[in-house]
């Protein structure tokens, strides 16, 4: 897909988010207490690295804000980048990664480097975002950690 196609899903999947909203909204329960979140994993964060210079993702941004958006950003470190991104998911994912990388030290590379870029990203981005390192493979601290950050932040 090209740019104003990645735009346009997006965008339709943030005017899903607002109808939801603002349905709920019209029910008297959209307060941060009551519980009400999505949950979306690599969504806009990603786009704003690829697109940088694109004002439709800040647009896209404001009206994620307007919705109480958060961005959890899951990183690894250096020493875990080979056993967690490329070990642990099985040959087919490997190969995957590999087909672009001539040695593992090189995808390892590559993904620290994007990492480094997501993270620059997310402080241009008008959402709030919490980074979590992965390391541990803790999902239930995770989890915890993610619902803490939600609620403190509202």
């Amino acid at each position: 897909m090209d740019k104003d196609e990645h735009i346009d899903l997006l965008n339709r999947h943030v005017d899903y988010l607002e109808l939801q909203y603002n349905w709920i909204d019209s029910l008297g329960h959209t307060k941060p207490s009551n519980g009400i979140f999505y949950l979306l994993e690599r969504f806009h964060l990603n786009h704003r690295a690829a697109f940088s210079n694109s004002s439709d993702i800040e647009v896209l941004e404001k009206r994620l804000l307007r919705l109480n958006a958060h961005c959890v950003l899951l990183t690894l470190s250096q020493d875990a980048v080979e056993s967690r991104y490329i070990e642990s998911r099985g040959d087919a994912w490997k190969s995957y990664v590999m087909n672009n990388h001539s040695t593992v030290t090189e995808a390892c590379q590559k993904f620290l480097e994007d990492q480094n870029q997501l993270r620059m990203c997310a402080k241009q981005s008008l959402i709030p975002t919490l980074e979590i390192n992965t390391d541990e493979a803790d999902w239930n601290a995770y989890a915890k950690q993610i619902l803490m950050g939600i609620n403190d932040a509202t």
